[in-house]
């Protein structure tokens, strides 16, 4: 299991990177990266939705529910760990649901209102899978300073969230859409990093096995 979610974490940063980057070649010119809101690129009138529908966001929010599964075996019974681990699969378990609650139409569709019980519903969910993925690594990082073996990982862990608010601040200057995107690469390459870290924890756990 932890093998797995450090694989998942490695792998997570790729499909969002690509779903979020087919998606938007896929779209006409009008559509911007820099100024058009990521989630344009799953709605209902977008060209090819499930780029960004099935890859960054279905797939993606499994990878991470896949982590925090990950996290909990390797962090127990610590229970602040656990309780880190679950606030990072609720933004998985997020992540998925992006990919269905979707918006009626991009910002560059001429009247476009999303007002359907489907975009609601991707607004309230892009709201609270932000605050998780925002709280994750605030708990985790203070689990990581009590727990032997992961001690040196609190503060990386703490860094990405002044790390992520940095990034928004900065592309901001150059479009909402842009910010957005920043933000979002700094929490996955500290997703990335809790790979690199599980996959050690899972090379010590397969020593003794191995040798035994």
């Amino acid at each position: 299991m932890t093998r797995a979610a450090g694989i998942a974490a490695l792998i997570a940063p790729v499909t969002v990177v690509l779903g979020w980057a087919f998606g938007a070649l896929a779209q006409p010119n009008a559509y911007s990266s820099v100024h058009d809101d990521v989630s344009d690129l799953g709605a209902v009138t977008a060209a090819s939705p499930w780029l960004y529908n099935q890859v960054a966001s279905n797939l993606t929010g499994l990878l991470l529910v896949v982590v925090s599964l990950g996290l909990w075996h390797a962090l127990s019974p610590n229970t602040l760990g656990r309780a880190g681990a679950v606030t990072l699969g609720v933004s998985g378990v997020g992540a998925i649901l992006d990919g269905f609650f979707r918006l009626d139409c991009r910002g560059i569709d001429s009247g476009c209102v999303n007002d359907s019980w489907h975009a609601h519903a991707h607004k309230v969910e892009s709201a609270f899978t932000a605050a998780t993925i925002l709280l994750a690594p605030l708990i985790l990082a203070f689990a990581f300073r009590r727990i032997e073996g992961w001690r040196s990982a609190w503060l990386p862990t703490l860094a990405a969230i002044p790390g992520l608010i940095a990034a928004e601040v900065i592309f901001s200057t150059w479009g909402d859409g842009a910010a957005t995107r920043a933000g979002t690469l700094v929490v996955f390459a500290w997703i990335a990093y809790l790979g690199v870290r599980l996959l050690r924890v899972a090379s010590v756990e397969r020593g003794p096995t191995a040798a035994g």
